[in-house]
């Protein structure tokens, strides 16, 4: 749960059709920076079909209907391909079981009634995503009462539930946001353990990778280093992905904000055998790669991966010190 933020379903539907085709991009682009932190959608409504196909937008209108009118649209190509991706990744939701919250709670908006959306945000100290239908589902906070249904006095006490919705959301939770998604990785067994929410686009290879994060006892900024640079090959792989870049290249991992050095291998280092052979790593699918591309992190560590072009990929394969030069 830690991970995760509520799905506020009582900000649909939209009025109409066409205010339906503007509010699901701006969803669509707060749901990809919620991957982008790590974050998962937690869904509170048992009856909420966990397809976004099946999501009703407005009067007779879904989810499905939206994608058969646009997939062809050349000017919307990006935002179906993130949308395919989307209901390809399951689970894209999880479920929570309210009946594992506390019962003697009760939340809502000021001046309406309680519901279960507030309350699972409230127990969870976490945010809704609600889609931007109005007014009040628009502003990065919610304001909420809270009472406590066994306490003698029953007065309300009133807090703020931090609400995504917009970029203008996004951007006023930013830094909120970002110690949510390092405090999934505050060691580097966590950050093994949380690795598809963290870097959902890349792959980490889990003979070298996983046994260099679940066996760690190296300097703890290294490690911080070596989360920052995932992120950024993170970030390059999900634009790539969407077509935003033709190939790989290290300059636009600089220009992503990596603050860290990265460079291929010399030919002193490609025309040596032995040399060349400690940078082979095996893939999932079986094949050996020549891992050359690396960053280099503090105290002499180094991350290298192979950056795959016919599947616009990047496989992770060894974090740890420099290799034989």
């Amino acid at each position: 749960m830690k991970g995760g933020i509520v799905l506020n379903h009582y900000s649909l539907p939209f009025n109409n059709q066409d205010c339906a085709n503007k509010g699901i991009l701006d969803f669509f682009y707060v749901l990809k920076a919620c991957r982008r932190y790590g974050l998962n959608i937690l869904l509170v409504d048992a009856n909420q079909d966990k397809s976004l196909m099946r999501f009703q937008l407005s009067e007779n209108y879904f989810v499905s209907d939206w994608y058969n009118q646009v997939k062809k649209c050349p000017e919307l190509i990006d935002w179906v391909r993130f949308f395919k991706s989307l209901e390809t990744k399951q689970p894209l939701f999880e479920q929570v079981d309210m009946n594992n919250i506390d019962g003697h709670i009760d939340v809502g908006l000021i001046g309406e009634t309680g519901n279960d959306v507030m309350l699972a945000a409230f127990w969870f100290k976490t945010f809704v995503i609600s889609f931007a239908t109005i007014e009040k589902w628009t502003i990065p906070f919610l304001n909420v009462w809270v009472v406590d249904l066994i306490e003698e006095a029953t007065e309300s006490k009133e807090y703020q539930i931090s609400n995504l919705a917009n970029d203008t959301c996004l951007a006023q939770h930013e830094q909120m946001l970002l110690e949510r998604r390092n405090n999934l990785s505050r060691s580097a067994s966590e950050m093994w353990i949380n690795r598809l929410d963290l870097f959902p686009f890349i792959t980490l290879l889990d003979k070298q990778i996983g046994t260099a994060l679940n066996t760690w006892s190296h300097r703890q900024d290294v490690l911080v280093k070596a989360r920052d640079a995932l992120h950024i090959l993170d970030l390059f792989v999900s634009k790539w992905k969407n077509n935003e870049y033709t190939d790989y290249q290290h300059n636009i991992l600089r220009q992503l904000g990596l603050a860290a050095e990265v460079s291929g291998e010399s030919l002193s280092v490609v025309n040596n055998t032995k040399k060349k052979k400690e940078r082979m790593f095996w893939l999932d699918d079986g094949r050996e790669v020549f891992c050359e591309n690396h960053i280099k992190l503090p105290d002499g560590y180094r991350l290298h991966y192979y950056s795959d072009s016919s599947q616009k990929h990047i496989y992770v394969a060894y974090l740890g010190p420099h290799l034989t030069l």
